[in-house]
C-alpha cells in the first residue's frame, strides 16, 4: 500500500490538472492509508493507552486527569470518550484535520499541489500523520495560519490560534517568534553569515554545558533526549540532508524571494528553521521537533523552484533530482517506521500495511501493545 501511494504520487504529479481532480484523488488516497492503519508508528499503541486512561467526563478530566499531556488535547479525547466514540474514530478525525490543513497549504501556496503533497508523504507523513499526533496537529494548523495571517496581516487572529495550539502541543509556542521574524528584512547576505556562525557553533559541546543548568524547566525537558551530538549528528543522514536543503535555499534565495514579498518571507523562515536544527543538534529529537515548523515549507519551496526554470532540459533535470531526493527520504522513513513499529512478520521484503482488517495477522513488540492486549 505504501508503494502504491508512492508511485501514484509521482504519476499524479505529472498530471497536475487545473480542476484539481488528481490532487483530490491523491489526498483521498493518503487519507485512507491514515484512517485504517493499525499499530503503525512508534506512538500508535501509546496514544491508545493514553486514550483509554482519559476520563469520559470532561470536567473530571480537567480537574483530575491522570496524565500530563497538554490540556486541550486531553479534553478533545475526553469529549470523544464522553459520546462513546472508539479510538479508531478518534484517530480518523485527527488524521482528517492534519491532512486537510496540509492539503490547504499545498493548494494555496504551491504551483504543483500534488507534488507538494507527494513530498509531504515522503518527508513527513510517517512521523507527523502516523505517530506524532499532537505536534502533527499543531504543525498542519499552525503553518497554514502562519502563512495565511502573515500574508493578510492578521496578527491578532494568528496569536489567538497559536495560543490555542500550545494547549495541544507546547512546541507551537515557537510560531510566535517565527511570525515576528517574518516582519524583519533579513536578506541573503545576513542569512549566509548567520548560517556560517551557527554551523561553527553546532560543533561546540553545548549538550555537556547545558547539563549544568538542569534546574531550568526547559533544559530539564531536553536533557533526557540529549545524545552524543556535535559532528556525529551533523554528518548523519538528517544532518547532511539539512545541509543540502540549506545550500539549495541559499543558492535559489534571490531568484525565489524576488517573486513577491510572501516568497521572501517563506524563504527566510525556512532558512532560520534549518539553522534552529543545527543550534539544537546536541539533541536530534529536540532539534527536529523545534525546526519542523519552518522546515515543512520545503514541500512548497522545492516544487516552486521547478517553475523558475524556463528551459525544458533544466526542468527535467531538477524534477529528476527531486524524485531521487523524495525516494531516498521515502525509503529512509519507511525503514524507520518498520524498525520503530516492530511488527513481527516473516516476509522482510516489503513493510506490511497493517490495518483494522488484517490486524489479527500480526503481533507487535511494543510495551503498550502488551498492556492493551492484557486488558482486553
Amino acid at each position: 500500500m505504501y508503494f502504491i501511494t508512492f508511485f501514484s504520487g509521482i504519476v499524479l504529479s505529472a498530471v497536475n490538472d487545473k480542476k484539481n481532480i488528481a490532487f483530490k484523488v491523491f489526498s483521498i488516497l493518503i487519507a485512507i492509508v491514515a484512517f485504517f492503519r493499525y499499530g503503525v508508528g512508534v506512538d500508535y499503541f501509546a496514544y491508545e493507552y493514553l486514550f483509554n486512561r482519559l476520563n469520559p467526563s470532561v470536567i473530571q478530566e480537567l480537574v483530575a486527569g491522570l496524565d500530563n499531556q497538554e490540556l486541550l488535547f486531553r479534553l478533545i479525547g475526553s469529549i470523544f470518550k464522553s459520546i462513546g466514540l472508539p479510538f479508531q474514530i478518534y484517530l480518523i478525525v485527527i488524521a482528517s484535520v492534519n491532512i486537510y490543513f496540509i492539503s490547504k497549504i499545498c493548494k494555496k501556496y504551491s504551483k504543483n499541489p500534488i507534488f507538494s503533497l507527494f513530498l509531504y508523504f515522503c518527508f513527513y507523513y510517517f512521523v507527523w500523520t502516523f505517530s506524532g499526533l499532537r505536534q502533527g496537529l499543531t504543525l498542519a494548523i499552525g503553518i497554514y495560519y502562519f502563512l495565511e495571517c502573515s500574508e493578510n496581516k492578521k496578527t491578532i487572529k494568528f496569536l489567538v490560534i497559536t495560543l490555542l495550539l500550545t494547549l495541544i502541543h507546547a512546541s507551537a509556542v515557537l510560531l510566535f517568534p517565527l511570525y515576528f521574524v517574518t516582519k524583519i528584512n533579513i536578506g541573503k547576505r545576513r542569512l549566509f553569515y548567520f548560517s556560517v556562525c551557527v554551523m561553527i557553533f553546532s560543533f561546540m559541546p553545548l549538550g555537556n554545558i547545558l547539563t549544568n543548568f538542569n534546574w531550568l524547566p526547559f533544559i530539564s525537558r531536553i536533557i533526557p533526549y540529549m545524545d552524543s551530538g556535535g559532528i556525529i549528528n551533523i554528518l548523519d543522514f538528517q544532518g547532511l540532508g539539512r545541509i543540502a536543503f540549506l545550500a539549495i535555499a541559499l543558492i535559489y534565495y534571490d531568484v525565489y524571494a524576488k517573486q513577491n514579498e510572501m516568497c521572501r518571507r517563506i524563504m527566510n523562515i525556512y532558512v532560520i528553521s534549518l539553522l534552529i536544527y543545527f543550534i539544537f543538534s546536541f539533541s536530534e529529537i529536540t532539534a527536529a521537533r523545534l525546526s519542523i515548523y519552518g522546515k515543512l515549507l520545503d514541500i512548497i519551496i522545492l516544487p516552486n523552484i521547478f517553475y523558475i526554470y524556463r528551459e525544458k532540459i533544466n526542468k527535467v533535470i531538477f524534477a529528476f533530482c527531486l524524485i531521487i531526493l523524495a525516494s531516498l527520504y521515502f525509503f529512509k522513513e519507511l525503514g524507520t517506521l518498520d524498525k520503530q513499529t516492530k511488527i513481527q512478520y516473516a516476509n522482510k521484503t516489503f513493510v506490511p500495511y497493517t490495518n483494522i482488517i488484517n490486524k489479527d495477522s500480526y503481533k507487535f513488540d511494543n510495551m503498550y501493545y502488551e498492556l492493551l492486549k492484557n486488558r482486553r
